[in-house]
């Protein structure tokens, strides 16, 4: 059973808590996912493909029973507890993240969050790190297929300050050498819509997104990504209520503006050098 304590450092709010207690949960869906995540902690490489439920509550439940799993798993690396809870408190901001975007208690990502239950993943300061291997089909420019690689992730918590993006850099470089010396990183990957050109060209030069994202050597081809604009933006899927949609600050307006004259957002690949 899971403890106030521990409900605290997976990060959940009191009403989402007090949701997952009250869930009804399906024993042998839980049972289903909880027995693949621990098949599965350890194995990296490439992200984890999972039967999940059909209601992502119970993938919630299955997450709750396999934390002292995951945390065992950090425990036997090394890894401090401090690193160890930050990467599994995704849980909660998840969760808050559904409740803004659905109104209710639920996990829409709830396949995002087994690569923090199988050790893939980590957050450190602004930043998450995810360790993977390049694939033959999606080359990155300076490295080899199979080459160990982190790709960059970008969670809600905080403007993207240059101090805060160089600190999440430096405890990386010192990370993964030190908690995963078998897996050698010299390259950073990500992949956004934070590096759509149209969004570095017309953003201020001085703002911390196009700052970060001129980190990032473009390569590869973009692919079509309005709904992640609108989501990560607004925390609503879909186009059909852009006059609805706050138009408070230069980002709110360039995103729904370039929808209304016909464009379409994009995502690109980009990579740095560690």
């Amino acid at each position: 059973m899971t403890t106030a304590d521990e409900y605290r450092l997976l990060g959940f709010a009191d009403a989402d808590r007090e949701a997952a207690e009250a869930f009804t949960a399906d024993p042998k869906v839980v049972d289903d996912l909880a027995d693949q995540i621990r098949g599965e902690i350890g194995k990296f490489g490439t992200e984890p493909e999972l039967r999940m439920p059909e209601d992502p509550r119970n993938s919630v439940q299955a997450f709750l029973e396999t934390v002292p799993d995951i945390r065992r798993f950090h425990a036997e690396r090394g890894i401090p507890d401090e690193i160890s809870w930050a990467a599994l408190a995704d849980l909660g901001q998840q969760l808050k993240v559904n409740r803004r975007t659905h109104g209710g208690y639920g996990l829409e990502t709830h396949w995002w969050m087994t690569i923090h239950w199988t050790g893939q993943i980590y957050a450190l300061g602004r930043l998450q790190f995810l360790l993977h291997q390049v694939p033959a089909d999606k080359p990155v420019p300076g490295t080899e297929p199979g080459e160990w690689v982190i790709g960059v992730h970008i969670p809600e918590s905080g403007p993207l300050t240059p101090e805060a993006v160089d600190d999440s850099f430096a405890q990386a470089r010192e990370f993964f050498p030190r908690y995963f010396p078998e897996y050698p990183v010299k390259t950073a990957t990500l992949w956004s819509w934070l590096l759509d050109p149209y969004l570095l060209d017309n953003l201020p030069p001085e703002s911390n997104m196009v700052r970060f994202g001129r980190r990032f050597t473009p390569y590869g081809e973009p692919n079509d990504s309005q709904d992640s604009a609108i989501f990560f933006t607004f925390r609503r899927h879909g186009t059909d209520h852009l006059d609805e949609l706050p138009q408070d600050t230069t980002l709110q307006r360039l995103v729904v503006g370039r929808i209304k004259d016909g464009g379409t957002w994009q995502s690109a690949y980009g990579y740095l050098h560690l």
